[in-house]
């Protein structure tokens, strides 16, 4: 199993998850469709099926242009988001589900060994879901959960059909996957985000957010992306670093997702 990094849009950040024996891949939220065409075509691979995190724009947006496949997304946001390439073959996954490779592309591409796990994380959107994708017959059996607009890096996403109570929760959720998961965020904001934190520490007078960040440890981070992407951190990286996951409770999470509303 191989991951690309599909750059859409200004920032938004999507992927293709690859399966090298059958030349098949599976599409995670494609906010235009140029951008994947041109690697699906360069590297001779075939998509066999769409994921999709959430029903935004910038996240389902080339759906209509890319070849006519399956699509899957939550129920909630079944009616919010259509076909691929004007087919009407729409799946939804629930809370908790998991499917093979050959489930969600509908045909029998190969023995993948690839399984995918999805989880309900309401907040940013109601139907936001996690996608976890893990090898099954890997020893280390590492989780890769692609994470949409609920979890950015040094930050979270912004609640649009939901209260920050919810979305506290949901990262909560996140936060009791392996430590060893590796995370795949939405949108490239490493730099808008640190800003805050960073400015936050320098001037705030509340002394809570100095135990919140870790100014050096961020500053190496960024150094790393330059005019890039980071690359997937690990959950244990990322609880280490952002603020957001710190908070310990959701009165205090409110507060700070306030502050960085107005940010």
């Amino acid at each position: 199993m191989r991951i690309e990094i599909v750059r859409c849009l200004k920032d938004n950040v999507s992927y293709l998850m690859v399966d090298e024996p059958s030349r098949t891949a599976i599409a995670i939220d494609p906010g235009e469709a140029e951008p994947f065409m041109k690697t699906l075509s360069k590297q001779r691979l075939k998509l066999v099926a769409v994921l999709t995190t959430h029903h935004h724009y910038d996240h389902i947006g080339g759906l209509s242009e890319l070849p006519e496949t399956v699509v899957w997304s939550s129920n909630r946001d079944f009616d919010r988001i259509p076909g691929a390439g004007g087919s009407t073959r729409r799946r939804a996954f629930s809370d908790g589900e998991t499917r093979s490779w050959n489930e969600l592309a509908e045909s029998p591409v190969a023995d993948a060994g690839i399984e995918f796990r999805f989880l309900s994380i309401p907040g940013h959107t109601e139907g936001q879901f996690a996608i976890l994708g893990f090898h099954v017959s890997s020893s280390e059996r590492q989780a890769h959960c692609f994470v949409g607009d609920t979890l950015f890096s040094f930050g979270c996403g912004r609640c649009l059909e939901g209260t920050p109570e919810i979305l506290f929760e949901s990262l909560q959720k996140i936060k009791r996957l392996p430590p060893e998961t590796k995370i795949y965020f939405g949108h490239e904001y490493s730099a808008r985000n640190a800003e805050f934190w960073l400015l936050e520490k320098a001037q705030s007078t509340d002394t809570s957010v100095l135990a919140l960040v870790d100014e050096e440890a961020m500053t190496k981070v960024l150094e790393k992306i330059g005019d890039g992407v980071r690359a997937a951190p690990t959950l244990a990286e990322e609880m280490n670093l952002n603020p957001f996951l710190k908070i310990k409770n959701a009165t205090e999470f409110k507060r700070w997702r306030s502050r960085r509303d107005k940010f």
